[in-house]
């Protein structure tokens, strides 16, 4: 197994990029462009511990690629974390790990702060045998693609409009 880990900084509240996370649509979202999984679509209930599904991946939306199958192995409030278990194709597993927590940083006078500034990482440990170096670059690609989706994401959907 080798482990990809990418996480960026998010211009809002990690309580909205947590409820968000819960949820395949956000999953089709920060994917569309690279991938789809059609049996995902108009799926509206949150993930939930211990549900498995499978269904075809297609690269571009168009190209069939092979059935993935993920299970959904933890859902952790306390630590705003989800943590799945996938496989299909040349992956033997594909677990990761997805986190979100407020990004404290310093105002100019010196308090601590948090508020509308989150860190959301993604972690995946990859086995796909003699395959796993080359299926390693592709996921910090695929990683970083989509945390440029989670930016635009927050950008339409998750940051705090003015209060009139």
């Amino acid at each position: 197994m080798q482990r990809v880990h990418v996480e960026t900084i998010l211009p809002t509240d990690a309580d909205e990029v947590w409820r968000a996370m819960h949820y395949p649509v956000t999953f089709l979202y920060v994917c569309r462009g690279l991938f789809g999984m059609p049996a995902l679509v108009g799926r509206s209930a949150p993930l939930r511990v211990g549900e498995r599904g499978s269904g075809w991946l297609f690269v571009c939306h168009v190209f069939p690629a092979y059935r993935h199958t993920l299970e959904i192995v933890g859902v952790d409030e306390s630590t705003r974390t989800i943590t799945t278990h996938e496989y299909g194709g040349l992956l033997k597993a594909w677990n990761h790990t997805l986190h979100v927590e407020p990004a404290w940083g310093e105002r100019s006078d010196g308090e601590k702060t948090g508020e509308n500034r989150c860190r959301y990482s993604d972690t995946v440990d990859i086995d796909a045998g003699a395959l796993t170096p080359v299926v390693v670059l592709v996921a910090r690609g695929l990683y970083r693609y989509r945390q440029r989706r989670w930016h635009r994401l927050v950008a339409r959907h998750l940051t705090p409009g003015p209060v009139s």
